[in-house]
């Protein structure tokens, strides 16, 4: 759950500043949205994936939902709303691979509490709920608060993070909540800039009650609560080309590892070597790896350290 969008993307030498105009000689449409590109990344790396959301009767919505199902998506639970349209997002991306986006939500926006509890068929006990918090804040808490009723694994991305703290009984819903820097400094006032500053935000997430805080780091690697310890995970190092989805495919590839029955601290290896061959070809969902090439990234990785 969380939204699916058209991104607009434009390729520059650098991104504008306030009052800049830079001119580009390029641009292209990508199915995006972060629980699109989750969903899809699950699916293709080995999960039977089903998309929960709501979109529009446009074009872009029906273009959406083609991809999505193209890439082995279960795509009938998504519900259609007349009177809207799909969700746009507008990417800019630097010559480092370095992005800054824009994002209106359109149909993904009016997805209601009232709708999740229509659909509790949906949440199928012991399997697993990816989320992110793009849409209405009461419609991701009362999905979090279903799904642990149902008996699911809940991993949350918290992007962005909602205006106001979480309700008290959220933390303990959540399995797995996985903020970048900017997300952790939002959920715990800690300025992530580092291993150190990241490993301090994990302590404070945990005296909040998420039972496993997952820090990413962009090319930095990640830092996780795992087994009762916390763990650093280094990145492994690739020819960045867009990073635009890469927080995505963590997510997408960390729930897909899980379902295949790998434990936690396998399943961050794994969504680690999927993060990083994301940033190796443009877009959003095109960019997501196949899970051989993932499996061979990590045989290499392997090699190496032996």
């Amino acid at each position: 759950m969380g939204a699916i969008n058209m991104d607009l993307v434009m390729f520059m030498a650098h991104l504008p500043g306030p009052g800049e105009t830079v001119v580009t000689d390029n641009f292209s449409t990508f199915p995006g949205g972060k629980g699109g590109n989750q969903a899809v990344t699950a699916a293709v790396l080995g999960g039977e994936t089903r998309y929960f959301g709501k979109l529009a009767q446009d074009s872009f919505s029906d273009q959406l939902i083609e991809a999505m199902s193209g890439r082995g998506v279960e795509t009938d639970s998504i519900l259609r709303e007349p009177e809207s349209t799909a969700g746009i997002a507008i990417i800019r991306v630097d010559a480092s691979g370095q992005n800054s986006i824009s994002f209106t939500p359109g149909a993904n926006a009016h997805l209601t509490p009232q709708e999740v509890g229509e659909n509790t068929p949906y949440f199928t006990p012991g399997a697993i709920l990816v989320i992110t918090c793009e849409i209405d804040a009461e419609t991701v808490y009362a999905a979090v608060r279903q799904a642990r009723e149902q008996g699911m694994f809940v991993i949350m991305d918290p992007a962005p993070v909602p205006a106001q703290p979480f309700p008290a009984d959220i933390p303990a819903c959540v399995d797995v909540i996985k903020p970048n820097e900017t997300e952790a400094f939002h959920i715990t006032g800690i300025a992530v800039k580092d291993f150190e500053t990241a490993e301090q935000a994990i302590r404070k997430m945990l005296g909040m009650g998420f039972a496993c805080p997952v820090v990413t780091l962009g090319d930095r690697g990640a830092v996780a609560y795992v087994d009762g310890q916390i763990k650093r995970i280094d990145p492994i190092k690739v020819n960045v080309v867009d990073s635009t989805a890469a927080g995505d495919v963590f997510s997408g590839a960390l729930a897909a590892s899980l379902a295949r029955g790998q434990q936690l601290d396998a399943a961050l290896d794994f969504a680690t070597a999927a993060a990083a061959l994301s940033t190796t070809v443009q877009g959003a969902q095109t960019s997501i790896p196949s899970l051989e090439q993932v499996e061979d990234l990590l045989r290499q990785r392997a090699a190496q350290g032996a």
